[in-house]
């Protein structure tokens, strides 16, 4: 179709708009077309595609220079090059041999620059790159070595120049913020390749940074068509960048066919530079190995590098679940690289790999990319039909990184059936259980996990996970990740009662303080006893009705937003230490509402897929209309009512109209908001007041996080409980919803005036008793049916500071049986929290409430009154009054506490235990958002008030 032809697809209105960007040479084109480009549909968007990619010309479009003076890392509408791979190739042979001088002063100047790297002089390195970019422009080669001098400057080190050309290159856009976090030391490689990859895909609008970004992490093209494609966009950056992307994917044409290509690439990469470069990284340490992996891409045109990431990048690789099948010329490539490696090889302390080159072979030796990748090439080449030595799988697992991401499934699943050792089988299945979302590699784990577990262990889990702490870690480990909440719950051996699963979860978190010496697990291991003992006081079972699946979900962040996520969170120049971090709100807000949005309508791990499966298609109906049905009809009591024909009539009619309601609320109701279902009740849009205020919370959270740690690691959890805050505000609206039904489900009008007279014609007594049944039964299923809309206690629940205070009480009773607070509350309201947040509420409120037991008059109540305060910064207070003994006097309990509270706090977990002032006060110096404003006695009374700053 031609061009005009795809211009009459749009509306008129459409059609001026478009025609206006094109027309103008304006740096907004991008942005506008952006715009528009949002307001189209499918076949609208495809003619947009079609006209952008045209031959002919528009104002707005502008060709791309050989060596550009200004940074071309954003999108631009450039000409498009409608060429296959030889026709592309022959246009930048014709280029090349124009600037052939100019190219070979590049190459001389980037081997100047690597070798001024290789010999660790930084300031000579980076005033080498500014003349570099001032005599030949800027490419994405340059800017890689920026960004390696930039995060190997030192810890806390900040070199001005560099943080300079950064904010020229562009530090918000896609391209630079994704290069930076590759190869940040904090952010793990695999994450972020995935990140990369995932970036969405808007055609012309985002095509050429979508491609610059992916090269740093997968410059190898796929096929003959895939490196045309590649090129294209490369292309447009620099000539220097098409060079060596055309050098690095070499196999996939005749080099011999253009020998000015064939010229520059010769003198790019000098092969004796290369084990110098290695030598930088420290390979003494295993870290060394993974640095050098993670930035290796600022060196494609050398060979040697482009030989060491044929194996890892096809084989330690997160972002696929199976390797393609690779180029005849790569595979021999890799034959020879890897050679004839066994595993007793690759645990052995000389090299394992069949290349000359000692330093890498070092960095190797102490690393573990090139070990893992090559684990994942056997399983793959042989199918999984490789055998292992236990002892050699065994320490090979210690010598290894990230095989949870990135084993091939089918491999790893079929050595798991032919292993004939436990240990053995438990491991490949532990490898399985992150990567395979098959439910029967998980029921193979629990199935064989109860096996050890019974057969050596005494039936715990914990105890297992501790016998192998000293000889196999990496398998406690392993079992401590994959053994959640929601895991433990199927393991119906190991955890037959539901109170068993948050006891386990606990102790195992108890396990990995002590194992990694870190005290945050110890916290952790706090607020799980914390839920449980809330839940018990609740006498809730939480049957997981709405649900979301936290690991797929994290995946999909992983995949989908980390890599906008991180921009944001790098906007300053975040990705060096020392550097003041702020964050870019709009971003965050941008990924939080998207995050929201899957959260709600994903189809995989989303609410809307729980609710589908378990409640439209699974228990809705059964619960409200077949329980309800059966038990009246199956029921011996109503045989006569049942047996008349009239009554039978009548009851037929109700039940119809019954069962019609209900589906009508199935069918309409019970769906996430949508243009096909205007009438459901979740809505996964964020614009109303209260989800605006969540949002502004969850930004915050994650700007003050990353603040603290300079890292986006351990945001997923973060985004996770904001979803679920956001969605708790939707399923409130349809708890309201069902709770409405009650009245017209019964269909009074005529269940009175017609069903009941019927009835009453055979049994008035037995009538009267069957409407009272039939209501009852329908308000118990609905009221009970009001529970699966919640969020799960197993996630993170929300709970009043009512029925936390009640929850302290219960705990404290546990060792004081006699304790009754006979509590008088004088709150206004009552007050619900969510997340964990109200964890340092249990904590401080347990710690008032034992005093009170301990030491109080008990024929006297406890006083006690909640009360939010609103303000510039929202505030919880708490106050707790309790009555002093009459044998003791106030004046002495008052010099006590006053004593308690000038001691020292800081040892207060080792000698306070549950109780005390000094607890009190070292929570309050840990915690911003925690004031122990009042200890004192007043009259005849201990007065305690407690302050705590709320998000929202």
């Amino acid at each position: 179709m031609a061009r005009h032809d795809e211009f009459k697809r749009f509306d008129l209105k459409t059609r001026n708009k478009l025609r206006a960007i094109l027309s103008v040479k304006d740096n907004n084109t991008i942005k506008d077309l952006a715009k528009l480009r949002s307001t189209l549909g499918k076949g609208q968007l495809e003619a947009l595609e079609t006209i952008l990619n045209s031959s002919a010309l528009s104002r707005a479009a502008r060709k791309s220079i050989p060596f550009p003076k200004k940074p071309p890392f954003s999108d631009s509408l450039y000409i498009h090059r409608d060429t296959n791979l030889d026709e592309l190739l022959s246009f930048i042979e014709a280029s090349s041999h124009t600037h052939k001088t100019q190219l070979k002063q590049l190459a001389i100047s980037l081997q100047k620059i690597d070798t001024l790297y290789a010999d660790k002089d930084l300031a000579a390195c980076r005033d080498c790159i500014v003349e570099t970019r001032d005599k030949n422009g800027w490419s994405h080669a340059l800017l890689r070595r920026i960004i390696l001098v930039r995060e190997n400057l030192g810890q806390d080190c900040v070199d001005e120049h560099i943080e300079k050309l950064v904010l020229q290159a562009g530090i918000k856009g896609e391209v630079v913020s994704s290069l930076i976090h590759a190869y940040a030391r904090d952010q793990n490689i695999l994450m972020i390749k995935r990140s990369i990859l995932n970036i969405a895909d808007r055609g012309s609008i985002n095509r050429y940074t979508r491609t610059l970004s992916k090269l740093t992490v997968k410059p190898l093209a796929t096929s003959a068509q895939d490196l045309g494609n590649y090129l294209r966009e490369v292309l447009k950056c620099s000539l220097i960048d098409a060079l060596i992307l055309a050098k690095y994917n070499s196999h996939l044409f005749r080099m011999s066919d253009f020998p000015v290509i064939a010229e520059i690439a010769q003198s790019l990469g000098k092969p004796e530079l290369f084990e110098p470069l290695a030598a930088t990284y420290d390979c003494t340490e295993s870290y060394g190995e993974y640095a050098f992996f993670k930035q290796s891409s600022a060196w494609l045109e050398y060979e040697p590098v482009r030989k060491y990431r044929i194996l890892t990048d096809s084989y330690y690789d997160a972002s696929s679940e199976q390797t393609g099948a690779l180029h005849a010329e790569l595979e021999q490539t890799l034959q020879g690289w890897v050679g004839d490696t066994t595993p007793h090889e690759l645990v052995d302390s000389s090299q394992f790999t069949k290349h000359s080159y000692p330093v890498l072979a070092k960095l190797e030796l102490s690393g573990a990319v090139t070990r893992s990748a090559i684990f994942n090439y056997w399983l793959t080449e042989s199918k999984g039909q490789i055998g292992f030595e236990k002892e050699d799988l065994l320490t090979l697992m210690g010598l290894t990184r990230d095989l949870a991401r990135t084993v091939p499934i089918k491999g790893v699943r079929t050595a798991a059936k032919l292993a004939k050792d436990e240990l053995v089988k438990l491991i490949l299945l532990l490898l399985l259980a992150k990567r395979s979302k098959n439910e029967l590699d998980s029921f193979l784990l629990r199935k064989i996990l109860e096996n050890i577990a019974f057969k050596y262990h005494d039936g715990s889990l914990v105890k297992l996970v501790k016998s192998y702490e000293k000889s196999h870690p990496y398998v406690s480990e392993y079992i401590y990740d994959i053994a959640t909440e929601d895991f433990l719950a199927k393991l119906t051996k190991l955890a037959p009662h539901r109170s068993d699963i948050p006891e386990i979860r606990a102790s195992l978190h108890e396990w990995m303080a002590s194992f990694a010496n870190d005290e945050y697990f110890l916290q952790r291991a706090r607020a799980v006893r914390i839920d449980h003992q809330i839940n018990r006081v609740r006498n809730e079972i939480d049957d997981h009705r709405i649900y979301v699946d936290p690991s797929r979900f994290s995946s999909w962040i992983e995949d989908e937003m980390m890599i906008e996520l991180s921009s944001a969170l790098t906007a300053t120049g975040s990705g060096k230490k020392g550097v003041s971090v702020t964050c870019d709100e709009t971003i965050i807000t941008m990924v939080m509402t998207q995050s929201y949005n899957a959260f709600c309508s994903n189809g995989v791990f989303g609410i809307a897929s729980y609710i589908g499966r378990r409640i439209r298609h699974g228990t809705f109906h059964g619960h409200v209309y077949s329980s309800v049905i059966n038990s009246i009809e199956k029921s011996d009591k109503y045989k006569s009512l049942l047996a008349n024909s009239q009554f039978l009539k009548k009851w037929n009619s109700w039940k119809e109209v019954y069962n019609n309601a209900i589906e009508k609320i199935i069918s309409d109701r019970l769906h996430v908001y949508s243009k096909t279902k205007p009438l459901g009740l979740l809505t996964p849009e964020t614009n109303n007041p209260s989800k605006q205020e969540v949002m502004a919370a969850a930004v915050a959270n994650i700007s003050n996080s990353f603040a603290e740690t300079t890292s986006t690691t351990d945001l997923i959890p973060v985004i996770i409980d904001y979803c679920w805050r956001l969605a708790e505000l939707d399923l409130i609206v349809l708890i309201r919803y069902l709770k409405a039904q009650q009245t017209p489900l019964k269909n009074e009008k005529f269940l009175n005036e017609e069903l009941v007279p019927a009835a009453a014609a055979v049994n008035s007594r037995l009538a009267d008793s069957f409407r009272r049944e039939l209501e009852l039964s329908i308000d118990r299923r609905l009221s009970t049916m009001l529970g699966w809309f919640k969020r799960p206690s197993i996630v993170a629940p929300q709970a009043s500071v009512s029925l936390i205070f009640a929850a302290t009480v219960a705990e404290v009773q546990d060792t004081i049986p006699d304790f009754d607070p006979q509590s008088v509350d004088e709150s206004k309201e009552e007050i619900e929290l969510v997340g964990g947040f109200y964890h340092l509420i249990y904590d401080s409120l347990a710690i008032v409430v034992r005093n009170a037991a301990q030491y109080a008059d008990q024929s006297c109540p406890l006083r006690r009154k909640f009360e939010i305060v609103p303000g510039k910064e929202k505030r919880l207070i708490i106050e707790l009054c309790s009555t002093i003994k009459p044998t003791d006097d106030p004046a002495e309990v008052s010099a006590d506490i006053e004593m308690r509270k000038r001691v020292s706090f800081q040892d207060a977990n080792s000698y306070d235990k549950k109780s005390g002032i000094s607890k009190l006060l070292l929570l309050e110096s840990n915690r911003k958002d925690f004031e122990l404003n009042q200890y004192a006695v007043v009259g005849n009374e201990v007065h305690a008030r407690l302050i705590y700053v709320l998000e929202h």
